[in-house]
């Protein structure tokens, strides 16, 4: 059997995608999950991201012609709230929506529920928005990548969650559109992020902890040029599928800054839309020089670099692959002397901690994968990685006290089962 694409939507229009399952250009089944809750109109749950100290932006899946809105405010039952204006979603976004939250206060635990129009509101949700500039809070947040729906059930989301961290920080390989029946087709893409959001630890932790998200390769396909003539599709899936705060001027924008307090500016880059290997870069020259501005102007005690890709790792798609642009962004930071960098990445689906040569103090800790194949064959670098392991799922955790006697990040590197696999410290000078 095999759909095409008008008949796919129109299917999955009628019934919210509630197929056994659906197939693919080549004939190959393809996950399909995310039914309508008959109660609320609803599926998927809510995400929560790109949280500001004012501000937040919500994700959520409401059933085909519906208008949804969203309930929020500071009591925990919502008894007194507040309610946005009514959107209606639309199958060209496959019936997801985002929407806008402002006006909020900063270090304040909101909750929120979106409500179909003639239907039972949603269950509720909850997130803490961002300290204000000013503000020396202590800032806890846990990142890793690679989620493959044929790993799920996602338990390492439950230690995660069970971590209290204020943020969430999913590093790429959100999907794994190239694997278990390859995506061609957008409808086919929703399909892929459905299926993986469709687990019951991912929803848990959504319900409680805002994200921010980049991207990599897998959301389209595996180490993916941006002349790959999927990348248009797996990009437009991809932020139809994750709460990233839309920019006017350039809409498919990934990279972006947010702060929290006088401890923590975290900078996203975006590794894979602007690469161009004839020219040796990586982030191309409008993103890196809004990263080498952004820098230099924090005023934060830590600046962290996520990047979806590890300065090193080996292989031509990584780092490694742009070694003038990786020297000329490190040589910036000690050429400025900025302090209190560090980097985090994935990709590599094995953990580390590795020390940057000639970067006083600059580490870049890997974590990964949370769901996905371990690689057997990493080795770490000798001399360079201070800690390494591809035995067991992980994720990194940080802490930034920046009222401590001594102000410093701790990191951990912990297990799905939270057992501590290592813990070391960057100074903030």
């Amino acid at each position: 059997m095999q759909l095409s694409r008008r008949a796919f939507l129109r299917l999955a229009g009628k019934t919210g995608a509630a197929l056994p399952f659906l197939f693919g250009p080549s004939g190959c089944a393809l996950p399909t999950a995310g039914i309508f809750d008959g109660n609320t109109g609803l599926s998927l749950g809510t995400v929560a991201g790109d949280v500001t100290p004012d501000g937040a932006v919500v994700w959520l899946r409401a059933e085909p012609g519906s208008s949804v809105s969203l309930q929020y405010g500071k009591d925990p039952a919502l008894a007194a709230s507040a309610s946005t204006p009514a959107i209606q979603v639309a199958s060209e976004n496959d019936y997801t929506a985002k929407i806008m939250l402002g006006g909020l206060e900063p270090s304040s635990v909101y909750y929120y529920r979106p409500a179909v129009a003639g239907r039972k509101p949603g269950p509720i949700a909850r997130f803490v928005t961002a300290p204000a500039p000013n503000d020396a809070a202590v800032v806890k947040f846990c990142f890793s990548g690679d989620t493959r729906e044929s790993y799920k059930p996602f338990a390492i989301m439950d230690a995660i969650r069970a971590m209290r961290p204020n943020f969430f920080v999913h590093l790429g390989d959100t999907i794994y559109a190239d694997r278990g029946g390859a995506a061609s087709l957008l409808p086919e893409f929703w399909a892929k992020y459905r299926a993986n959001r469709d687990d019951a630890a991912s929803l848990r932790l959504f319900s409680e902890t805002s994200v921010y998200v980049v991207w990599d390769d897998h959301e389209v396909a595996d180490n993916y040029e941006p002349n790959h003539p999927l990348a248009a599709i797996g990009q437009r899936a991809f932020l139809d599928y994750w709460p990233l705060r839309p920019d006017a001027a350039e809409p498919n924008r990934i990279y972006r800054s947010f702060r929290w307090g006088k401890a923590l500016e975290l900078f996203f880059l975006d590794t894979r839309q602007y690469r161009d290997q004839a020219h040796g870069t990586m982030l191309g020259s409008r993103q890196k020089e809004w990263l080498f501005e952004g820098l230099v102007s924090s005023s934060t005690m830590f600046k962290i670099i996520a990047t979806s890709v590890p300065l090193y790792g080996g292989g031509r798609d990584r780092w490694d692959g742009f070694p003038n642009e990786r020297a000329e962004m490190l040589r910036w930071i000690k050429d400025k002397n900025i302090k209190g960098v560090a980097f985090i990445s994935a990709d590599l689906h094995s953990a580390a901690v590795t020390r940057i040569r000639d970067q006083l103090g600059v580490k870049e800790i890997t974590a990964g994968p949370l769901a996905a194949p371990l690689n057997a064959l990493a080795i770490g670098y000798t001399g360079r990685s201070e800690f390494f392991s591809n035995k067991t799922f992980n994720y990194g955790m940080i802490t930034i006290d920046p009222g401590s006697a001594e102000p410093h990040a701790l990191v951990e590197i912990l297990d799905e089962n939270n057992g501590s696999l290592y813990k070391t410290r960057i100074e903030a000078v």
